[in-house]
């Protein structure tokens, strides 16, 4: 938006009574460049004070590393099963569709996955084209190893993962309830896909 000069932004200017119309008019060309300057200087220090009050004022972004396996848990995996290459697969909470003992089987939603890469190309493969299920042992939070299938499901646009067999024994032996929070690792031993569920 242009401004018009006023007087006192010509109280620096020293006039020669000597000056031609013309003079002046570079005169009060000049002073107009100086404020425009002027203006422009001071519109980028409000801009640049604007944006570090804004940065002040933002919160500072906050990642929570997930809880790791417990150390006990972890130790009996390596030392008694040989196990190795750890990776969470899910950490959910428990519906009642987890514990209902009429559906007897534990949903792992793709959409809930912390990561895809447990399975190797070959278990990927499978899953996809096979109605079987890979053969798996699970280890429980009671440290006791059962046998499971592990299946892929497509329902509609949802695609997931899900444990059966077992899945009732498992539940009653460790207690599992609605609102529980638990955990599901997978482990290699020698190369074959095994699962560790933590309740936490």
């Amino acid at each position: 938006m242009l401004e018009l000069l006023r007087l006192e932004d010509f109280k620096d200017t020293n006039v020669d009574p000597k000056w031609s119309a013309f003079d002046y008019l570079l005169e009060v060309t000049r002073v107009d460049q100086e404020k425009s300057q002027q203006r422009s200087s001071m519109q980028e220090k409000n801009e640049l004070k604007r944006k570090h009050q804004n940065s002040k004022n933002k919160r500072p972004i906050v990642s929570y590393p997930l809880p790791l396996l417990p150390q006990s848990f972890k130790q009996h995996i390596v030392e008694k099963l040989g196990g190795s290459d750890f990776v969470l697969v899910i950490q959910k909470k428990l519906f009642f569709s987890d514990v209902n003992p009429q559906a007897s089987r534990f949903l792992i939603p793709f959409s809930q996955l912390k990561s895809h890469e447990f399975l190797n190309d070959s278990e990927v493969k499978y899953l996809k084209t096979k109605k079987d299920a890979i053969k798996a042992r699970l280890l429980e939070p009671s440290m006791k190893e059962t046998e499971i299938n592990f299946n892929k499901w497509v329902m509609g646009n949802s695609s997931m993962y899900v444990i059966t067999t077992s899945w009732n024994s498992i539940v009653k032996n460790n207690q599992l309830e609605v609102d529980n929070i638990v955990q599901l690792w997978s482990f290699r031993v020698n190369s074959t896909l095994c699962f560790a569920l933590q309740k936490l």
